[in-house]
């Protein structure tokens, strides 16, 4: 621990991408408290307020320091909430692939013989087919809905964990410890959970730091083609797509603004898991 905060500190990039989605994810989570009304509340929305432009333009209004979109929702209390969406899509679908690829990886590592090799290839049957394929494909048949998009989405992400848990645990499951814990008698699972498994989670959370940032992106798309998250929950995804039909128009704050800060959001994990790749792997140091 006191080499990650010795080496954060050393390193201003990773620094700002922490304040800014540190910054960001504190915003969506207290957005009743920060924004000027729910977009969503009917009885806070008006027509009469629709397409207005960002406060320092003409006609700007201080209701909407960002602007309105069509139905006169203001385009940052919009992007709070569909930011809040976006995380607990992001950080719901990796748990759950994690869960998934780390159980079968470190099952098919540990006894190895057919387990092994029905896990393998049952991983190397889904890379056959892009993750982005798979979901579209999925999403298409069961229709749009926030926990459907979090299972999909795990479901098509758990390959890349069951390989990196599988290589780990057979590095380490003829160490002397593992053969220690055979010999006084503990069960395999006890094995896997208390031996194997804190040594391996190194790799895991870089995978995981790295992979919150693409479902991000992928749920940002499935919104953006129409087979993600409903129309009735606020998305990214959705508000660009929303922005993009106008853009030619002049309305240019309605896809800017929730564009930018997905690209924000993305940014900075990336940057914060480029740096925990580095700092966690020794051989880069």
């Amino acid at each position: 621990m006191k080499d990650l905060i010795y080496y954060f500190k050393r390193d201003k990039m990773v620094i700002i991408a922490t304040i800014i989605l540190t910054v960001i994810i504190l915003s969506s989570i207290f957005a009743n408290f920060i924004v000027p009304h729910n977009p969503y509340d009917l009885a806070s929305v008006s027509l009469m307020d629709s397409m207005k432009p960002p406060i320092w333009m003409k006609n700007g209004v201080d209701k909407f320091l960002l602007g309105s979109d069509l139905q006169g929702r203001g385009i940052l209390s919009t992007i709070l909430y569909g930011t809040r969406i976006s995380l607990l899509v992001g950080f719901s679908a990796v748990i759950l692939g994690g869960i998934i690829g780390v159980t079968l990886g470190m099952v098919a590592g540990y006894f190895g013989g057919k387990i092994d090799s029905i896990i393998m290839r049952m991983a190397d049957i889904q890379l056959s087919f892009p993750t982005m394929l798979i979901a579209i494909t999925v999403m298409a048949f069961l229709g749009r809905g926030i926990f459907k998009l979090i299972v999909v989405i795990g479901l098509a992400t758990w390959v890349t964990y069951a390989r990196t848990a599988r290589g780990s645990t057979l590095s380490i499951k003829n160490s002397e410890y593992v053969e220690a814990a055979k010999l006084i008698g503990i069960n395999n699972t006890k094995i896997l959970i208390r031996h194997i498994l804190p040594n391996i989670l190194t790799p895991i959370i870089v995978i995981a730091t790295v992979q919150i940032a693409q479902v991000i992106m992928l749920e940002a798309t499935l919104s953006f083609l129409g087979i993600g998250v409903p129309l009735t929950e606020p998305s990214l995804g959705l508000m660009i797509s929303d922005g993009y039909k106008r853009l030619l128009s002049g309305k240019w704050w309605l896809v800017v603004f929730p564009g930018g800060f997905l690209v924000m959001i993305v940014l900075s994990i990336n940057i914060i898991g480029d740096w925990l790749r580095d700092v966690l792997n020794p051989k880069l140091k």
